[in-house]
């Protein structure tokens, strides 16, 4: 009855610290199980992207190896892969609300050059959104003025690549 705790996932073991690399690692394994949204992982998938959002926010202000998992993962594919699928406003929100948080939370010069490279930013202006959904066009609408707030010489140039 009061034997080893279970984790947020629901799995057997020990309680994990949630912002750390293994955390991050161990959502990236749950991103590569889970590529194709159904309804049987969709909230799994939103908690998934939910959790990096926060360890990566967090990796950001205190530990720079998460951030690198991040890239040397090429984590960010994951989540426009997810979005080009048609998976829900539901999916479409968190997936929305997690890059208008990584952009207004992220310090680090380098980690906001890394978001902003490789066109997938790009890919997300240019997503054909769902704009007769209310929530979708505010989450889009922020995501746009947020990443706006950011721009500069340097990062301007990253987005017209």
């Amino acid at each position: 009855m009061f034997g080893r705790s279970r984790s947020w996932v629901g799995g057997q073991g020990k309680t994990k610290n949630i912002h750390s690399l293994d955390h991050l690692k161990y959502m990236y394994h749950v991103l590569t199980k889970n590529t194709t949204v159904t309804d049987h992982n969709r909230n799994l998938l939103v908690e998934t992207i939910r959790s990096i959002t926060e360890i990566l926010i967090w990796g950001d202000q205190n530990d720079s190896s998460v951030f690198d998992f991040f890239l040397e993962k090429n984590m960010f594919a994951f989540f426009l892969n997810i979005l080009r699928q048609k998976s829900g406003r539901y999916v479409c929100v968190q997936l929305l609300q997690t890059l208008n948080i990584l952009f207004e939370n992220i310090s680090h010069e380098t980690s906001l050059y890394y978001l902003l490279s490789n066109n997938h930013v790009n890919s997300i202006i240019v997503h054909k959104f769902d704009f007769s959904d209310e929530e979708i066009m505010a989450y889009y609408i922020s995501f746009l003025k947020t990443l706006s707030l950011k721009l500069n010489n340097h990062t301007c140039a990253l987005l017209l690549q």
